[in-house]
């Protein structure tokens, strides 16, 4: 039997805490990247080494991509680690959650019922909340470092005038939409995504559901890139039009 549940299920507690199954791949993935991330530069001066080229190469076309969209060197590499860190954990944690063995398949036993050990983090909707959050803030404190205080909040609250003030007003509201626009969109993808692999591995359990979890594979890496670059984008429009109002 299969079970399709809309909100994460809770696999251990650990003293008041609950702990999800999303948390846990969460934890799964932070640890990939980082056990990654000691491996490059244990070897960055090995040239042979497949995950440290592979590693420098992302994050080289990374930088050229940033590159593009800012126009600004210096810009790019104060983006570069947030936009990298978005593409890295959101494409990591889909492409584990079609690790043959992995979705579906662990399961635990707890108090409430039988409920599967690991599932995508960004099929659920805390996580892809959470990440909307730091997105959205880390726009608000490049826009604010780039401004100042003044022509920052001059955005929001501006009183030369009645219709700047309306518009300052709806500027605070556009800001607060894109947190559900971000988590919206991730959630939503990667949720029907999931619940689209199982039903057809529980209906036909072999060979078929492998093109679908090809072209999950091609869905996951576009909803990461896409969460970076809006990052992007947004940071920079927000720049530009603010610098060319005041």
């Amino acid at each position: 039997m299969i079970n399709i549940s809309l909100h994460p299920e809770y696999i251990l507690s650990v003293g008041s805490m609950l702990v999800s199954n999303t948390l846990a791949t969460s934890f799964a993935v932070t640890l990939i990247l980082l056990l990654l991330v000691v491996l490059s530069r244990q070897s960055v001066k090995t040239s042979n080494n497949i995950v440290a080229a592979g590693l420098r190469v992302v994050i080289f076309e990374l930088l050229r991509l940033i590159d593009a969209t800012t126009q600004d060197r210096a810009l790019s590499k104060r983006a570069l680690p947030l936009v990298a860190t978005f593409f890295l954990f959101i494409i990591t944690a889909n492409l584990l959650a079609l690790v043959p063995g992995f979705l579906g398949s662990f399961f635990v036993d707890t108090p409430e019922g039988q409920f599967p050990l690991f599932r995508s983090p960004n099929s659920d909707l805390n996580t892809t909340i959470a990440l909307a959050i730091i997105a959205v803030f880390s726009i608000q404190f490049f826009s604010f470092r780039a401004l100042g205080m003044r022509n920052y909040l001059k955005r929001f609250f501006n009183f030369t005038g009645p219709i700047r003030f309306i518009l300052g007003f709806f500027e605070m509201i556009s800001e607060g939409v894109k947190v559900l626009s971000f988590s919206f969109r991730l959630f939503g993808n990667i949720f029907a995504g999931e619940v689209l692999l199982l039903v057809i591995a529980f209906l036909v359990p072999y060979l078929i559901p492998l093109p679908f979890m090809i072209l999950e594979v091609f869905v996951g890496a576009i909803q990461a890139f896409i969460f970076a670059m809006l990052t992007l984008t947004f940071i920079k429009t927000s720049i530009v039009r603010d610098m060319s109002e005041t």
